[in-house]
């Protein structure tokens, strides 16, 4: 009998959409508010107003609805959905630890030494600030750190479901 691979998919808050959306509508019914008490020459203003916030919000539920999971975790491998997906594989991992970096919740990788992506300590602090400074870096903490602020589970949670799943 063949082991089954458990997958468990972790999402964005549900909060962070639902905020979003609430403001929107918010936005929605006040420019309607305002349109049916301004005069004639002034109707543009809240129509402009309800047409770009029916907009975001219709953006805002259409993404609630097909949200992407931001990461999956099976039994050999963690996979970060950012614009460019990359991977974990729990063979090559040592331990995960939780920290924060500038307000935002973090899960640092340490890797085994003499796997492709070890790194000393000090080398990862050193490149930190060049991995999340530049907007052209489309996974800001790859290969060594995890960016989790508004996810569904909590980061220390988190971190104890990696560590379960490393590979000895």
């Amino acid at each position: 009998m063949q082991h089954e691979t458990e997958e468990i998919k972790v999402y964005q808050s549900f909060w962070k959409f639902d905020l979003g959306l609430a403001l929107s509508l918010t936005f929605i019914i006040w420019g309607v508010y305002m349109f049916q008490n301004k005069g004639d020459a002034y109707k543009a203003g809240p129509m402009i107003l309800i047409i770009m916030f029916s907009i975001f919000a219709i953006i805002s539920f259409i993404r609630m609805i097909w949200k992407r999971p931001k990461l999956i975790i099976t039994d050999k491998m963690l996979t970060v959905n950012t614009n460019e997906p990359w991977i974990v594989r729990f063979e090559d991992v040592e331990s995960f630890y939780s920290f924060k970096h500038k307000g935002q919740d973090v899960i640092g990788i340490r890797y085994k030494q003499g796997t492709e992506n070890w790194a000393s300590e000090e080398e990862i602090k050193e490149s930190r600030n060049s991995r999340v400074r530049y907007p052209e870096n489309l996974h800001p903490g790859k290969p060594y750190e995890i960016y989790i602020t508004d996810f569904s589970i909590k980061c220390p949670q988190l971190c104890d479901l990696l560590n379960e799943r490393i590979i000895k």
